[in-house]
């Protein structure tokens, strides 16, 4: 086995140290990222610095479950975007000569429903989203689908990897991630899709370089690649590698604002409107786990949830990594999940 020690587990254990928790490191000996931390009577396994006793499977997958969590939160009164599920029957794509796809015409079928439900409501910015029912760090997951066919094209071309898949309606808005821990929101960040800026002296290949090199020095996990995605987006704003952006200008590599590509997280904790506490205190109490972080989208951080914030997805064991180096401010949620755990 190859040892990973995960930056969530380094956090953790530093933070143990200094609150007096004793670490007992098992990766030596196991291979795996797995620590034991004692204090009293108490001790709590963690792999990985994510999946620890308190996480219920349950719960993990009710909300690894996209389409189920967003009907639970509908029925008990948040906002959520509109959206429609489909499933493969097979997927693995017929080959050979009279082999027939049956799932094709399906799909086909679906896309066109959905894409024409989702778009006739004349505040729809006729845009969808497609993503899988049920995946992380934003794989596969792609934005700004304007016709059924091009739903088609991006669902068809993964379906070996993942079966179910859902397109709703693309919600516009600011990337908004809540940590709650025990309850309680301890920290906010808004998260920005990857882009650089141009200076009008480099060239962009040179700036999405220091991009890649800046934010995996701050987080390991994440990697900027430049991918048909980007390529596309590129060639969209009439650019390619070797141009040299004028001063100023903005140029963006990715449509999500996914951490493990590229993203960037800006602390917006103090600026948060005060309702956003009571607000993601009710959601987390629909799902019992004590660790848990909620990505939302909103016009303003600094106005009320109630203004319009849509709740994309709940995560049960989330990335927190981002709040220690996010710019505009840090936090140390290391030592809130080791509190919450021992009771301290």
């Amino acid at each position: 086995m190859t040892d990973v020690r995960h930056a969530r587990q380094l956090h953790l254990m530093r933070a143990a140290s200094t609150l007096g928790i004793t670490v007992q490191d098992r990766m030596p000996e196991l291979g795996v990222d797995l620590v034991v931390y004692r204090h009293g009577a108490k001790s709590v396994p963690v792999l990985e610095g994510r999946y620890d006793h308190d996480l219920r499977a349950r719960d993990f997958f009710l909300t690894e479950d996209k389409h189920t969590t967003k009907l639970l939160l509908r029925e008990a009164g948040f906002t959520t975007p509109r959206g429609f599920v489909f499933a493969f029957t097979d997927t693995t794509p017929p080959e050979g000569d009279g082999e027939t796809d049956e799932d094709l015409p399906r799909l086909t079928a679906f896309a066109a429903e959905a894409f024409a439900a989702l778009s006739a409501d004349p505040a729809s910015n006729a845009l969808v989203v497609a993503k899988p029912r049920a995946g992380m760090r934003g794989d596969a997951v792609r934005m700004d689908l304007d016709t059924a066919a091009a739903v088609v094209d991006h669902i068809a071309g993964r379906r070996h990897l993942f079966r179910s898949w859902i397109v709703e309606e693309q919600v516009e808005g600011r990337d908004l991630r809540l940590q709650l821990v025990d309850g309680e929101l301890v920290a906010a960040c808004v998260r920005e899709p990857a882009s650089v800026t141009g200076d009008g002296r480099t060239p962009l290949a040179e700036l999405v370089e220091r991009h890649r090199t800046a934010v995996a020095a701050a987080n390991p996990d994440n990697r900027l690649v430049v991918d048909a995605e980007t390529q596309d987006l590129l060639t969209a704003q009439g650019l390619g590698l070797d141009d040299v952006p004028a001063a100023g200008r903005v140029v963006r590599l990715k449509r999500t604002a996914n951490l493990a590509k590229g993203g960037v997280a800006v602390d917006v904790t103090d600026a948060l409107h005060p309702d956003f506490g009571p607000w993601a205190a009710s959601v987390a109490e629909l799902f019992g786990t004590k660790i848990l972080a909620i990505d939302a989208l909103c016009d303003a951080p600094h106005d009320p949830p109630t203004a319009g914030a849509t709740i994309l997805e709940i995560n049960t064991a989330p990335e927190w990594v981002h709040h220690t180096f996010s710019r505009e401010g840090t936090h140390d949620i290391a030592t809130h999940i080791l509190r919450s755990w021992f009771d301290l």
